[in-house]
């Protein structure tokens, strides 16, 4: 059922790996937008894209299995559970990376904010120069 334009066969496949990063990188910006919309934080997004996640698995069982089972699903949801743990555990030996790069990012973002500031403040300087008192 792989389309061979967007979703390779071989997981191994170069092809697959590219695909991958941009169609996450495209949902990534889609649900950032959303949340951006409609105000909602990273957390309740997370909360949301997880159960979405596990709906979709559900649903690629029983469509992508000739004969789909309770049981079958069940066996499905567990490797789905390890692949999950799998990720988490490689997450996890990246938190020092992460935080420091996050950490950066806010200092940055705090950096370009006081310098907007600072911006917005010679301006109006400058106007009320202009002006007698």
């Amino acid at each position: 059922m792989a389309d061979s334009y967007n979703e390779p066969e071989n997981d191994s496949d170069d092809g697959y790996d590219a695909a991958f990063d941009q169609h996450r990188a495209a949902l990534y910006d889609m649900l950032m937008e959303y949340a951006d919309e409609h105000d909602l934080s990273d957390s309740f997004m997370a909360v949301l894209a997880s159960d979405i996640g596990l709906s979709l698995r559900m649903v690629a069982y029983a469509s992508e299995t000739e004969k789909p089972s309770v049981g079958g699903l069940r066996l499905d949801l567990d490797r789905y559970a390890r692949e999950l743990g799998d990720s988490v555990r490689d997450a996890k030996k990246y938190a020092a990376e992460f935080i420091a790069e996050a950490k950066a990012a806010q200092e940055a973002e705090g950096a370009e904010e006081d310098e907007a500031e600072g911006e917005e403040d010679d301006e109006g300087a400058d106007d009320k120069a202009g002006r007698p008192s």
